[in-house]
């Protein structure tokens, strides 16, 4: 503790000298910086030696985890977990900020680093060391949380570095930014589609949304000049939505499998921080026209992104009081119509005018119609499906119809239509999550049931291991018949949390994916499963490939602008 509590004042400290004394700032928020590194060093240390007789390594590590697995404990609580994102963030601004304005850094660094000290302090020792860790919540061993957390922090202090760069280089980091968002983000999907059965990739989720609203704000810049109003304005929205996103989902503001919930003294720290950043950022957005007036495609494309990330942070930050977070229907609801504008015009908006005018609408109508062909092939009959599949259709056949004839050839082309076509697969599976299915039924032993045109059948429901005499978890699985594939859903339970956590199974397919969740078994033999079908399912991961890739390729040219 005595590291961060030289490295808060080493913060201040910079803070306080401002540009006055650059060569003294400096080396103090660098000092600080290299002190909250080699903290961040002494836990994965401790978590690695299994010293329990620190409060964070009993809390989050066990014996048996491998060393990956152990390293996790880092940022598997509150205070690790914002040991790190001090670490990261502070030091992207300074880095990002080419050391010209490294005062921000120290200016972001110490509010957080006080909170560690004072509020959320990673090294407390025990009176008494434990025998043994009691480890992280069993769902947070995921191999997507081997790195869905540590992107998430990167992809946020990334988004923070436009708002401060110079504007040669403000493309380039949010390209980047765009690129490790979309990983973290789909990271975190997977991790919600295998492990907590809810039978999605996104369930509108705090955590998860409050990375959503940055991202969606890069594409408004990605999109548009750096000197446009817009633009700024996006950039300058980030700041606030990164720091006041941290401190909701840390200050009991708002639920969520895996936020931080029991931290309230941070929003001291943390609501300043959000606004002071609000504050300051706002002299960014001028009335300087941009130098340059982008295409009608282009205005349209960042207006779309920017009133998605308004919905998302008014779902979100709605009420902003303590509470439950919103459901889905008020985000179905008001993104309908920014969805089906999103879905057209990513096909059209590249699309010149002129003589293309023709051909667009050649391209387009043949979307449509193969689409529609499609819908009704698989039972479509929905006025709002088949609203979503011409709109899907028109946005594809333009897409497909741009590439054939103009063949992407250059680095910028290339990661265009990459993107392009990324957000279109993303948004098909928007289109078939709108017709997915989720049954809960019981089946005897060796029943067979009929569940939405599939044989089911119970092949086996016993105790795999464990017993209820022993203490320790206690797995129970099942043999269940899909259509003449096994599934074998397992369910663990775990006495001495009061945890009940199934383990899924999914059968993948090109064109829905099949998942089945036991829910209890009877000494009978008897079980209790969920059958979810999800159509298009796989285009989800496809689609945030083809966004990470073509992204990284655009932040690793050398033409900055779009």
């Amino acid at each position: 503790m005595i590291v961060l509590w030289v490295a808060a004042v080493a913060a201040t400290v910079g803070a306080l000298l401002g540009w006055r004394f650059e060569r003294i700032g400096r080396a103090a928020i660098t000092a600080a910086l290299a002190l909250v590194w080699a903290a961040v060093g002494r836990v994965v240390v401790l978590l690695a030696a299994e010293d329990t007789s620190w409060e964070i390594i009993v809390d989050h590590t066990r014996p048996g985890l491998g060393a990956l697995r152990r390293a996790m404990g880092l940022w598997g609580g509150s205070a690790g977990s914002l040991l790190l994102f001090t670490a990261i963030v502070a030091t992207t601004v300074l880095v990002g900020g080419r050391w010209r304005r490294w005062w921000v850094a120290a200016a972001v660094a110490t509010p957080l680093l006080w909170a560690l000290v004072l509020v959320e302090p990673p090294f407390v020792r025990l009176d008494v060391p434990a025998i043994a860790g009691s480890g992280l919540s069993p769902i947070l061993e995921h191999w997507a949380m081997l790195a869905h957390p540590p992107l998430l922090y990167l992809g946020l202090a990334l988004a923070l570095v436009p708002a401060i760069s110079t504007p040669a280089a403000s493309k380039r980091w949010t390209f980047g930014a765009v690129a490790t968002l979309t990983v973290a983000l789909a990271l975190g999907g997977r991790w919600a589609w295998v492990e907590l059965g809810w039978g999605g990739w996104w369930a509108w989720d705090p955590v998860e949304n409050v990375a959503l609203i940055p991202w969606l704000l890069l594409l408004v810049s990605v999109h548009l000049p750096t000197d446009a109003r817009l633009t700024r304005v996006a950039a300058a929205l980030v700041w606030p939505a990164v720091f006041a996103g941290t401190a909701m989902t840390r200050t009991s503001l708002r639920t969520s499998v895996h936020a931080f919930a029991d931290a309230e003294g941070l929003g001291w720290f943390l609501w300043p921080l959000a606004a002071g950043s609000a504050v300051v950022l706002a002299r960014a957005v001028g009335a300087r026209a941009p130098s340059r007036r982008p295409s009608v495609g282009r205005r349209l494309a960042a207006i779309v992104a920017f009133v998605a990330a308004v919905v998302v942070a008014a779902g979100t930050f709605r009420p902003f009081v303590p509470g439950d977070a919103t459901t889905g229907v008020f985000y179905a609801r008001f993104l309908w119509p920014v969805a089906l504008v999103a879905m057209i015009g990513v096909g059209v908006a590249p699309r010149r005018d002129g003589d293309r005018w023709v051909p667009l609408a050649v391209d387009s109508a043949l979307g449509a119609a193969i689409m529609l062909g499609i819908g009704a092939a698989s039972g479509w009959t929905w006025w709002w499906q088949l609203v979503w599949l011409v709109c899907l259709g028109i946005g594809a056949g333009a897409l497909a119809g741009d590439a054939i004839r103009t063949r992407p050839r250059t680095r910028r082309s290339i990661a265009r239509f990459g993107g392009h076509l990324g957000l279109l697969l993303v948004c098909a599976a928007i289109v078939g999550d709108t017709a997915s299915t989720s049954t809960t039924f019981g089946l005897a032993a060796g029943e067979s049931l009929e569940v939405d045109g599939r044989i089911v059948t119970n092949l086996d429901a016993t105790i795999r291991s464990g017993s209820l005499e022993v203490p320790g978890p206690l797995v129970l699985g099942a043999d269940i018949d899909v259509d003449g594939t096994v599934l074998s859903p397992t369910l663990t339970v775990y006495p001495e949390r009061g945890l009940r956590l199934p383990e899924l199974v999914s059968r993948p397919g090109p064109t829905e994916d099949v998942q089945l969740i036991l829910r209890s078994i009877d000494d009978d033999g008897a079980a209790v499963v969920t059958l979810n079908v999800e159509p298009l399912a796989s285009l989800v991961w496809l689609g945030a490939i083809l966004i990470a890739t073509s992204t990284a390729l655009a932040a690793s040219g050398r033409r900055t602008t779009t």
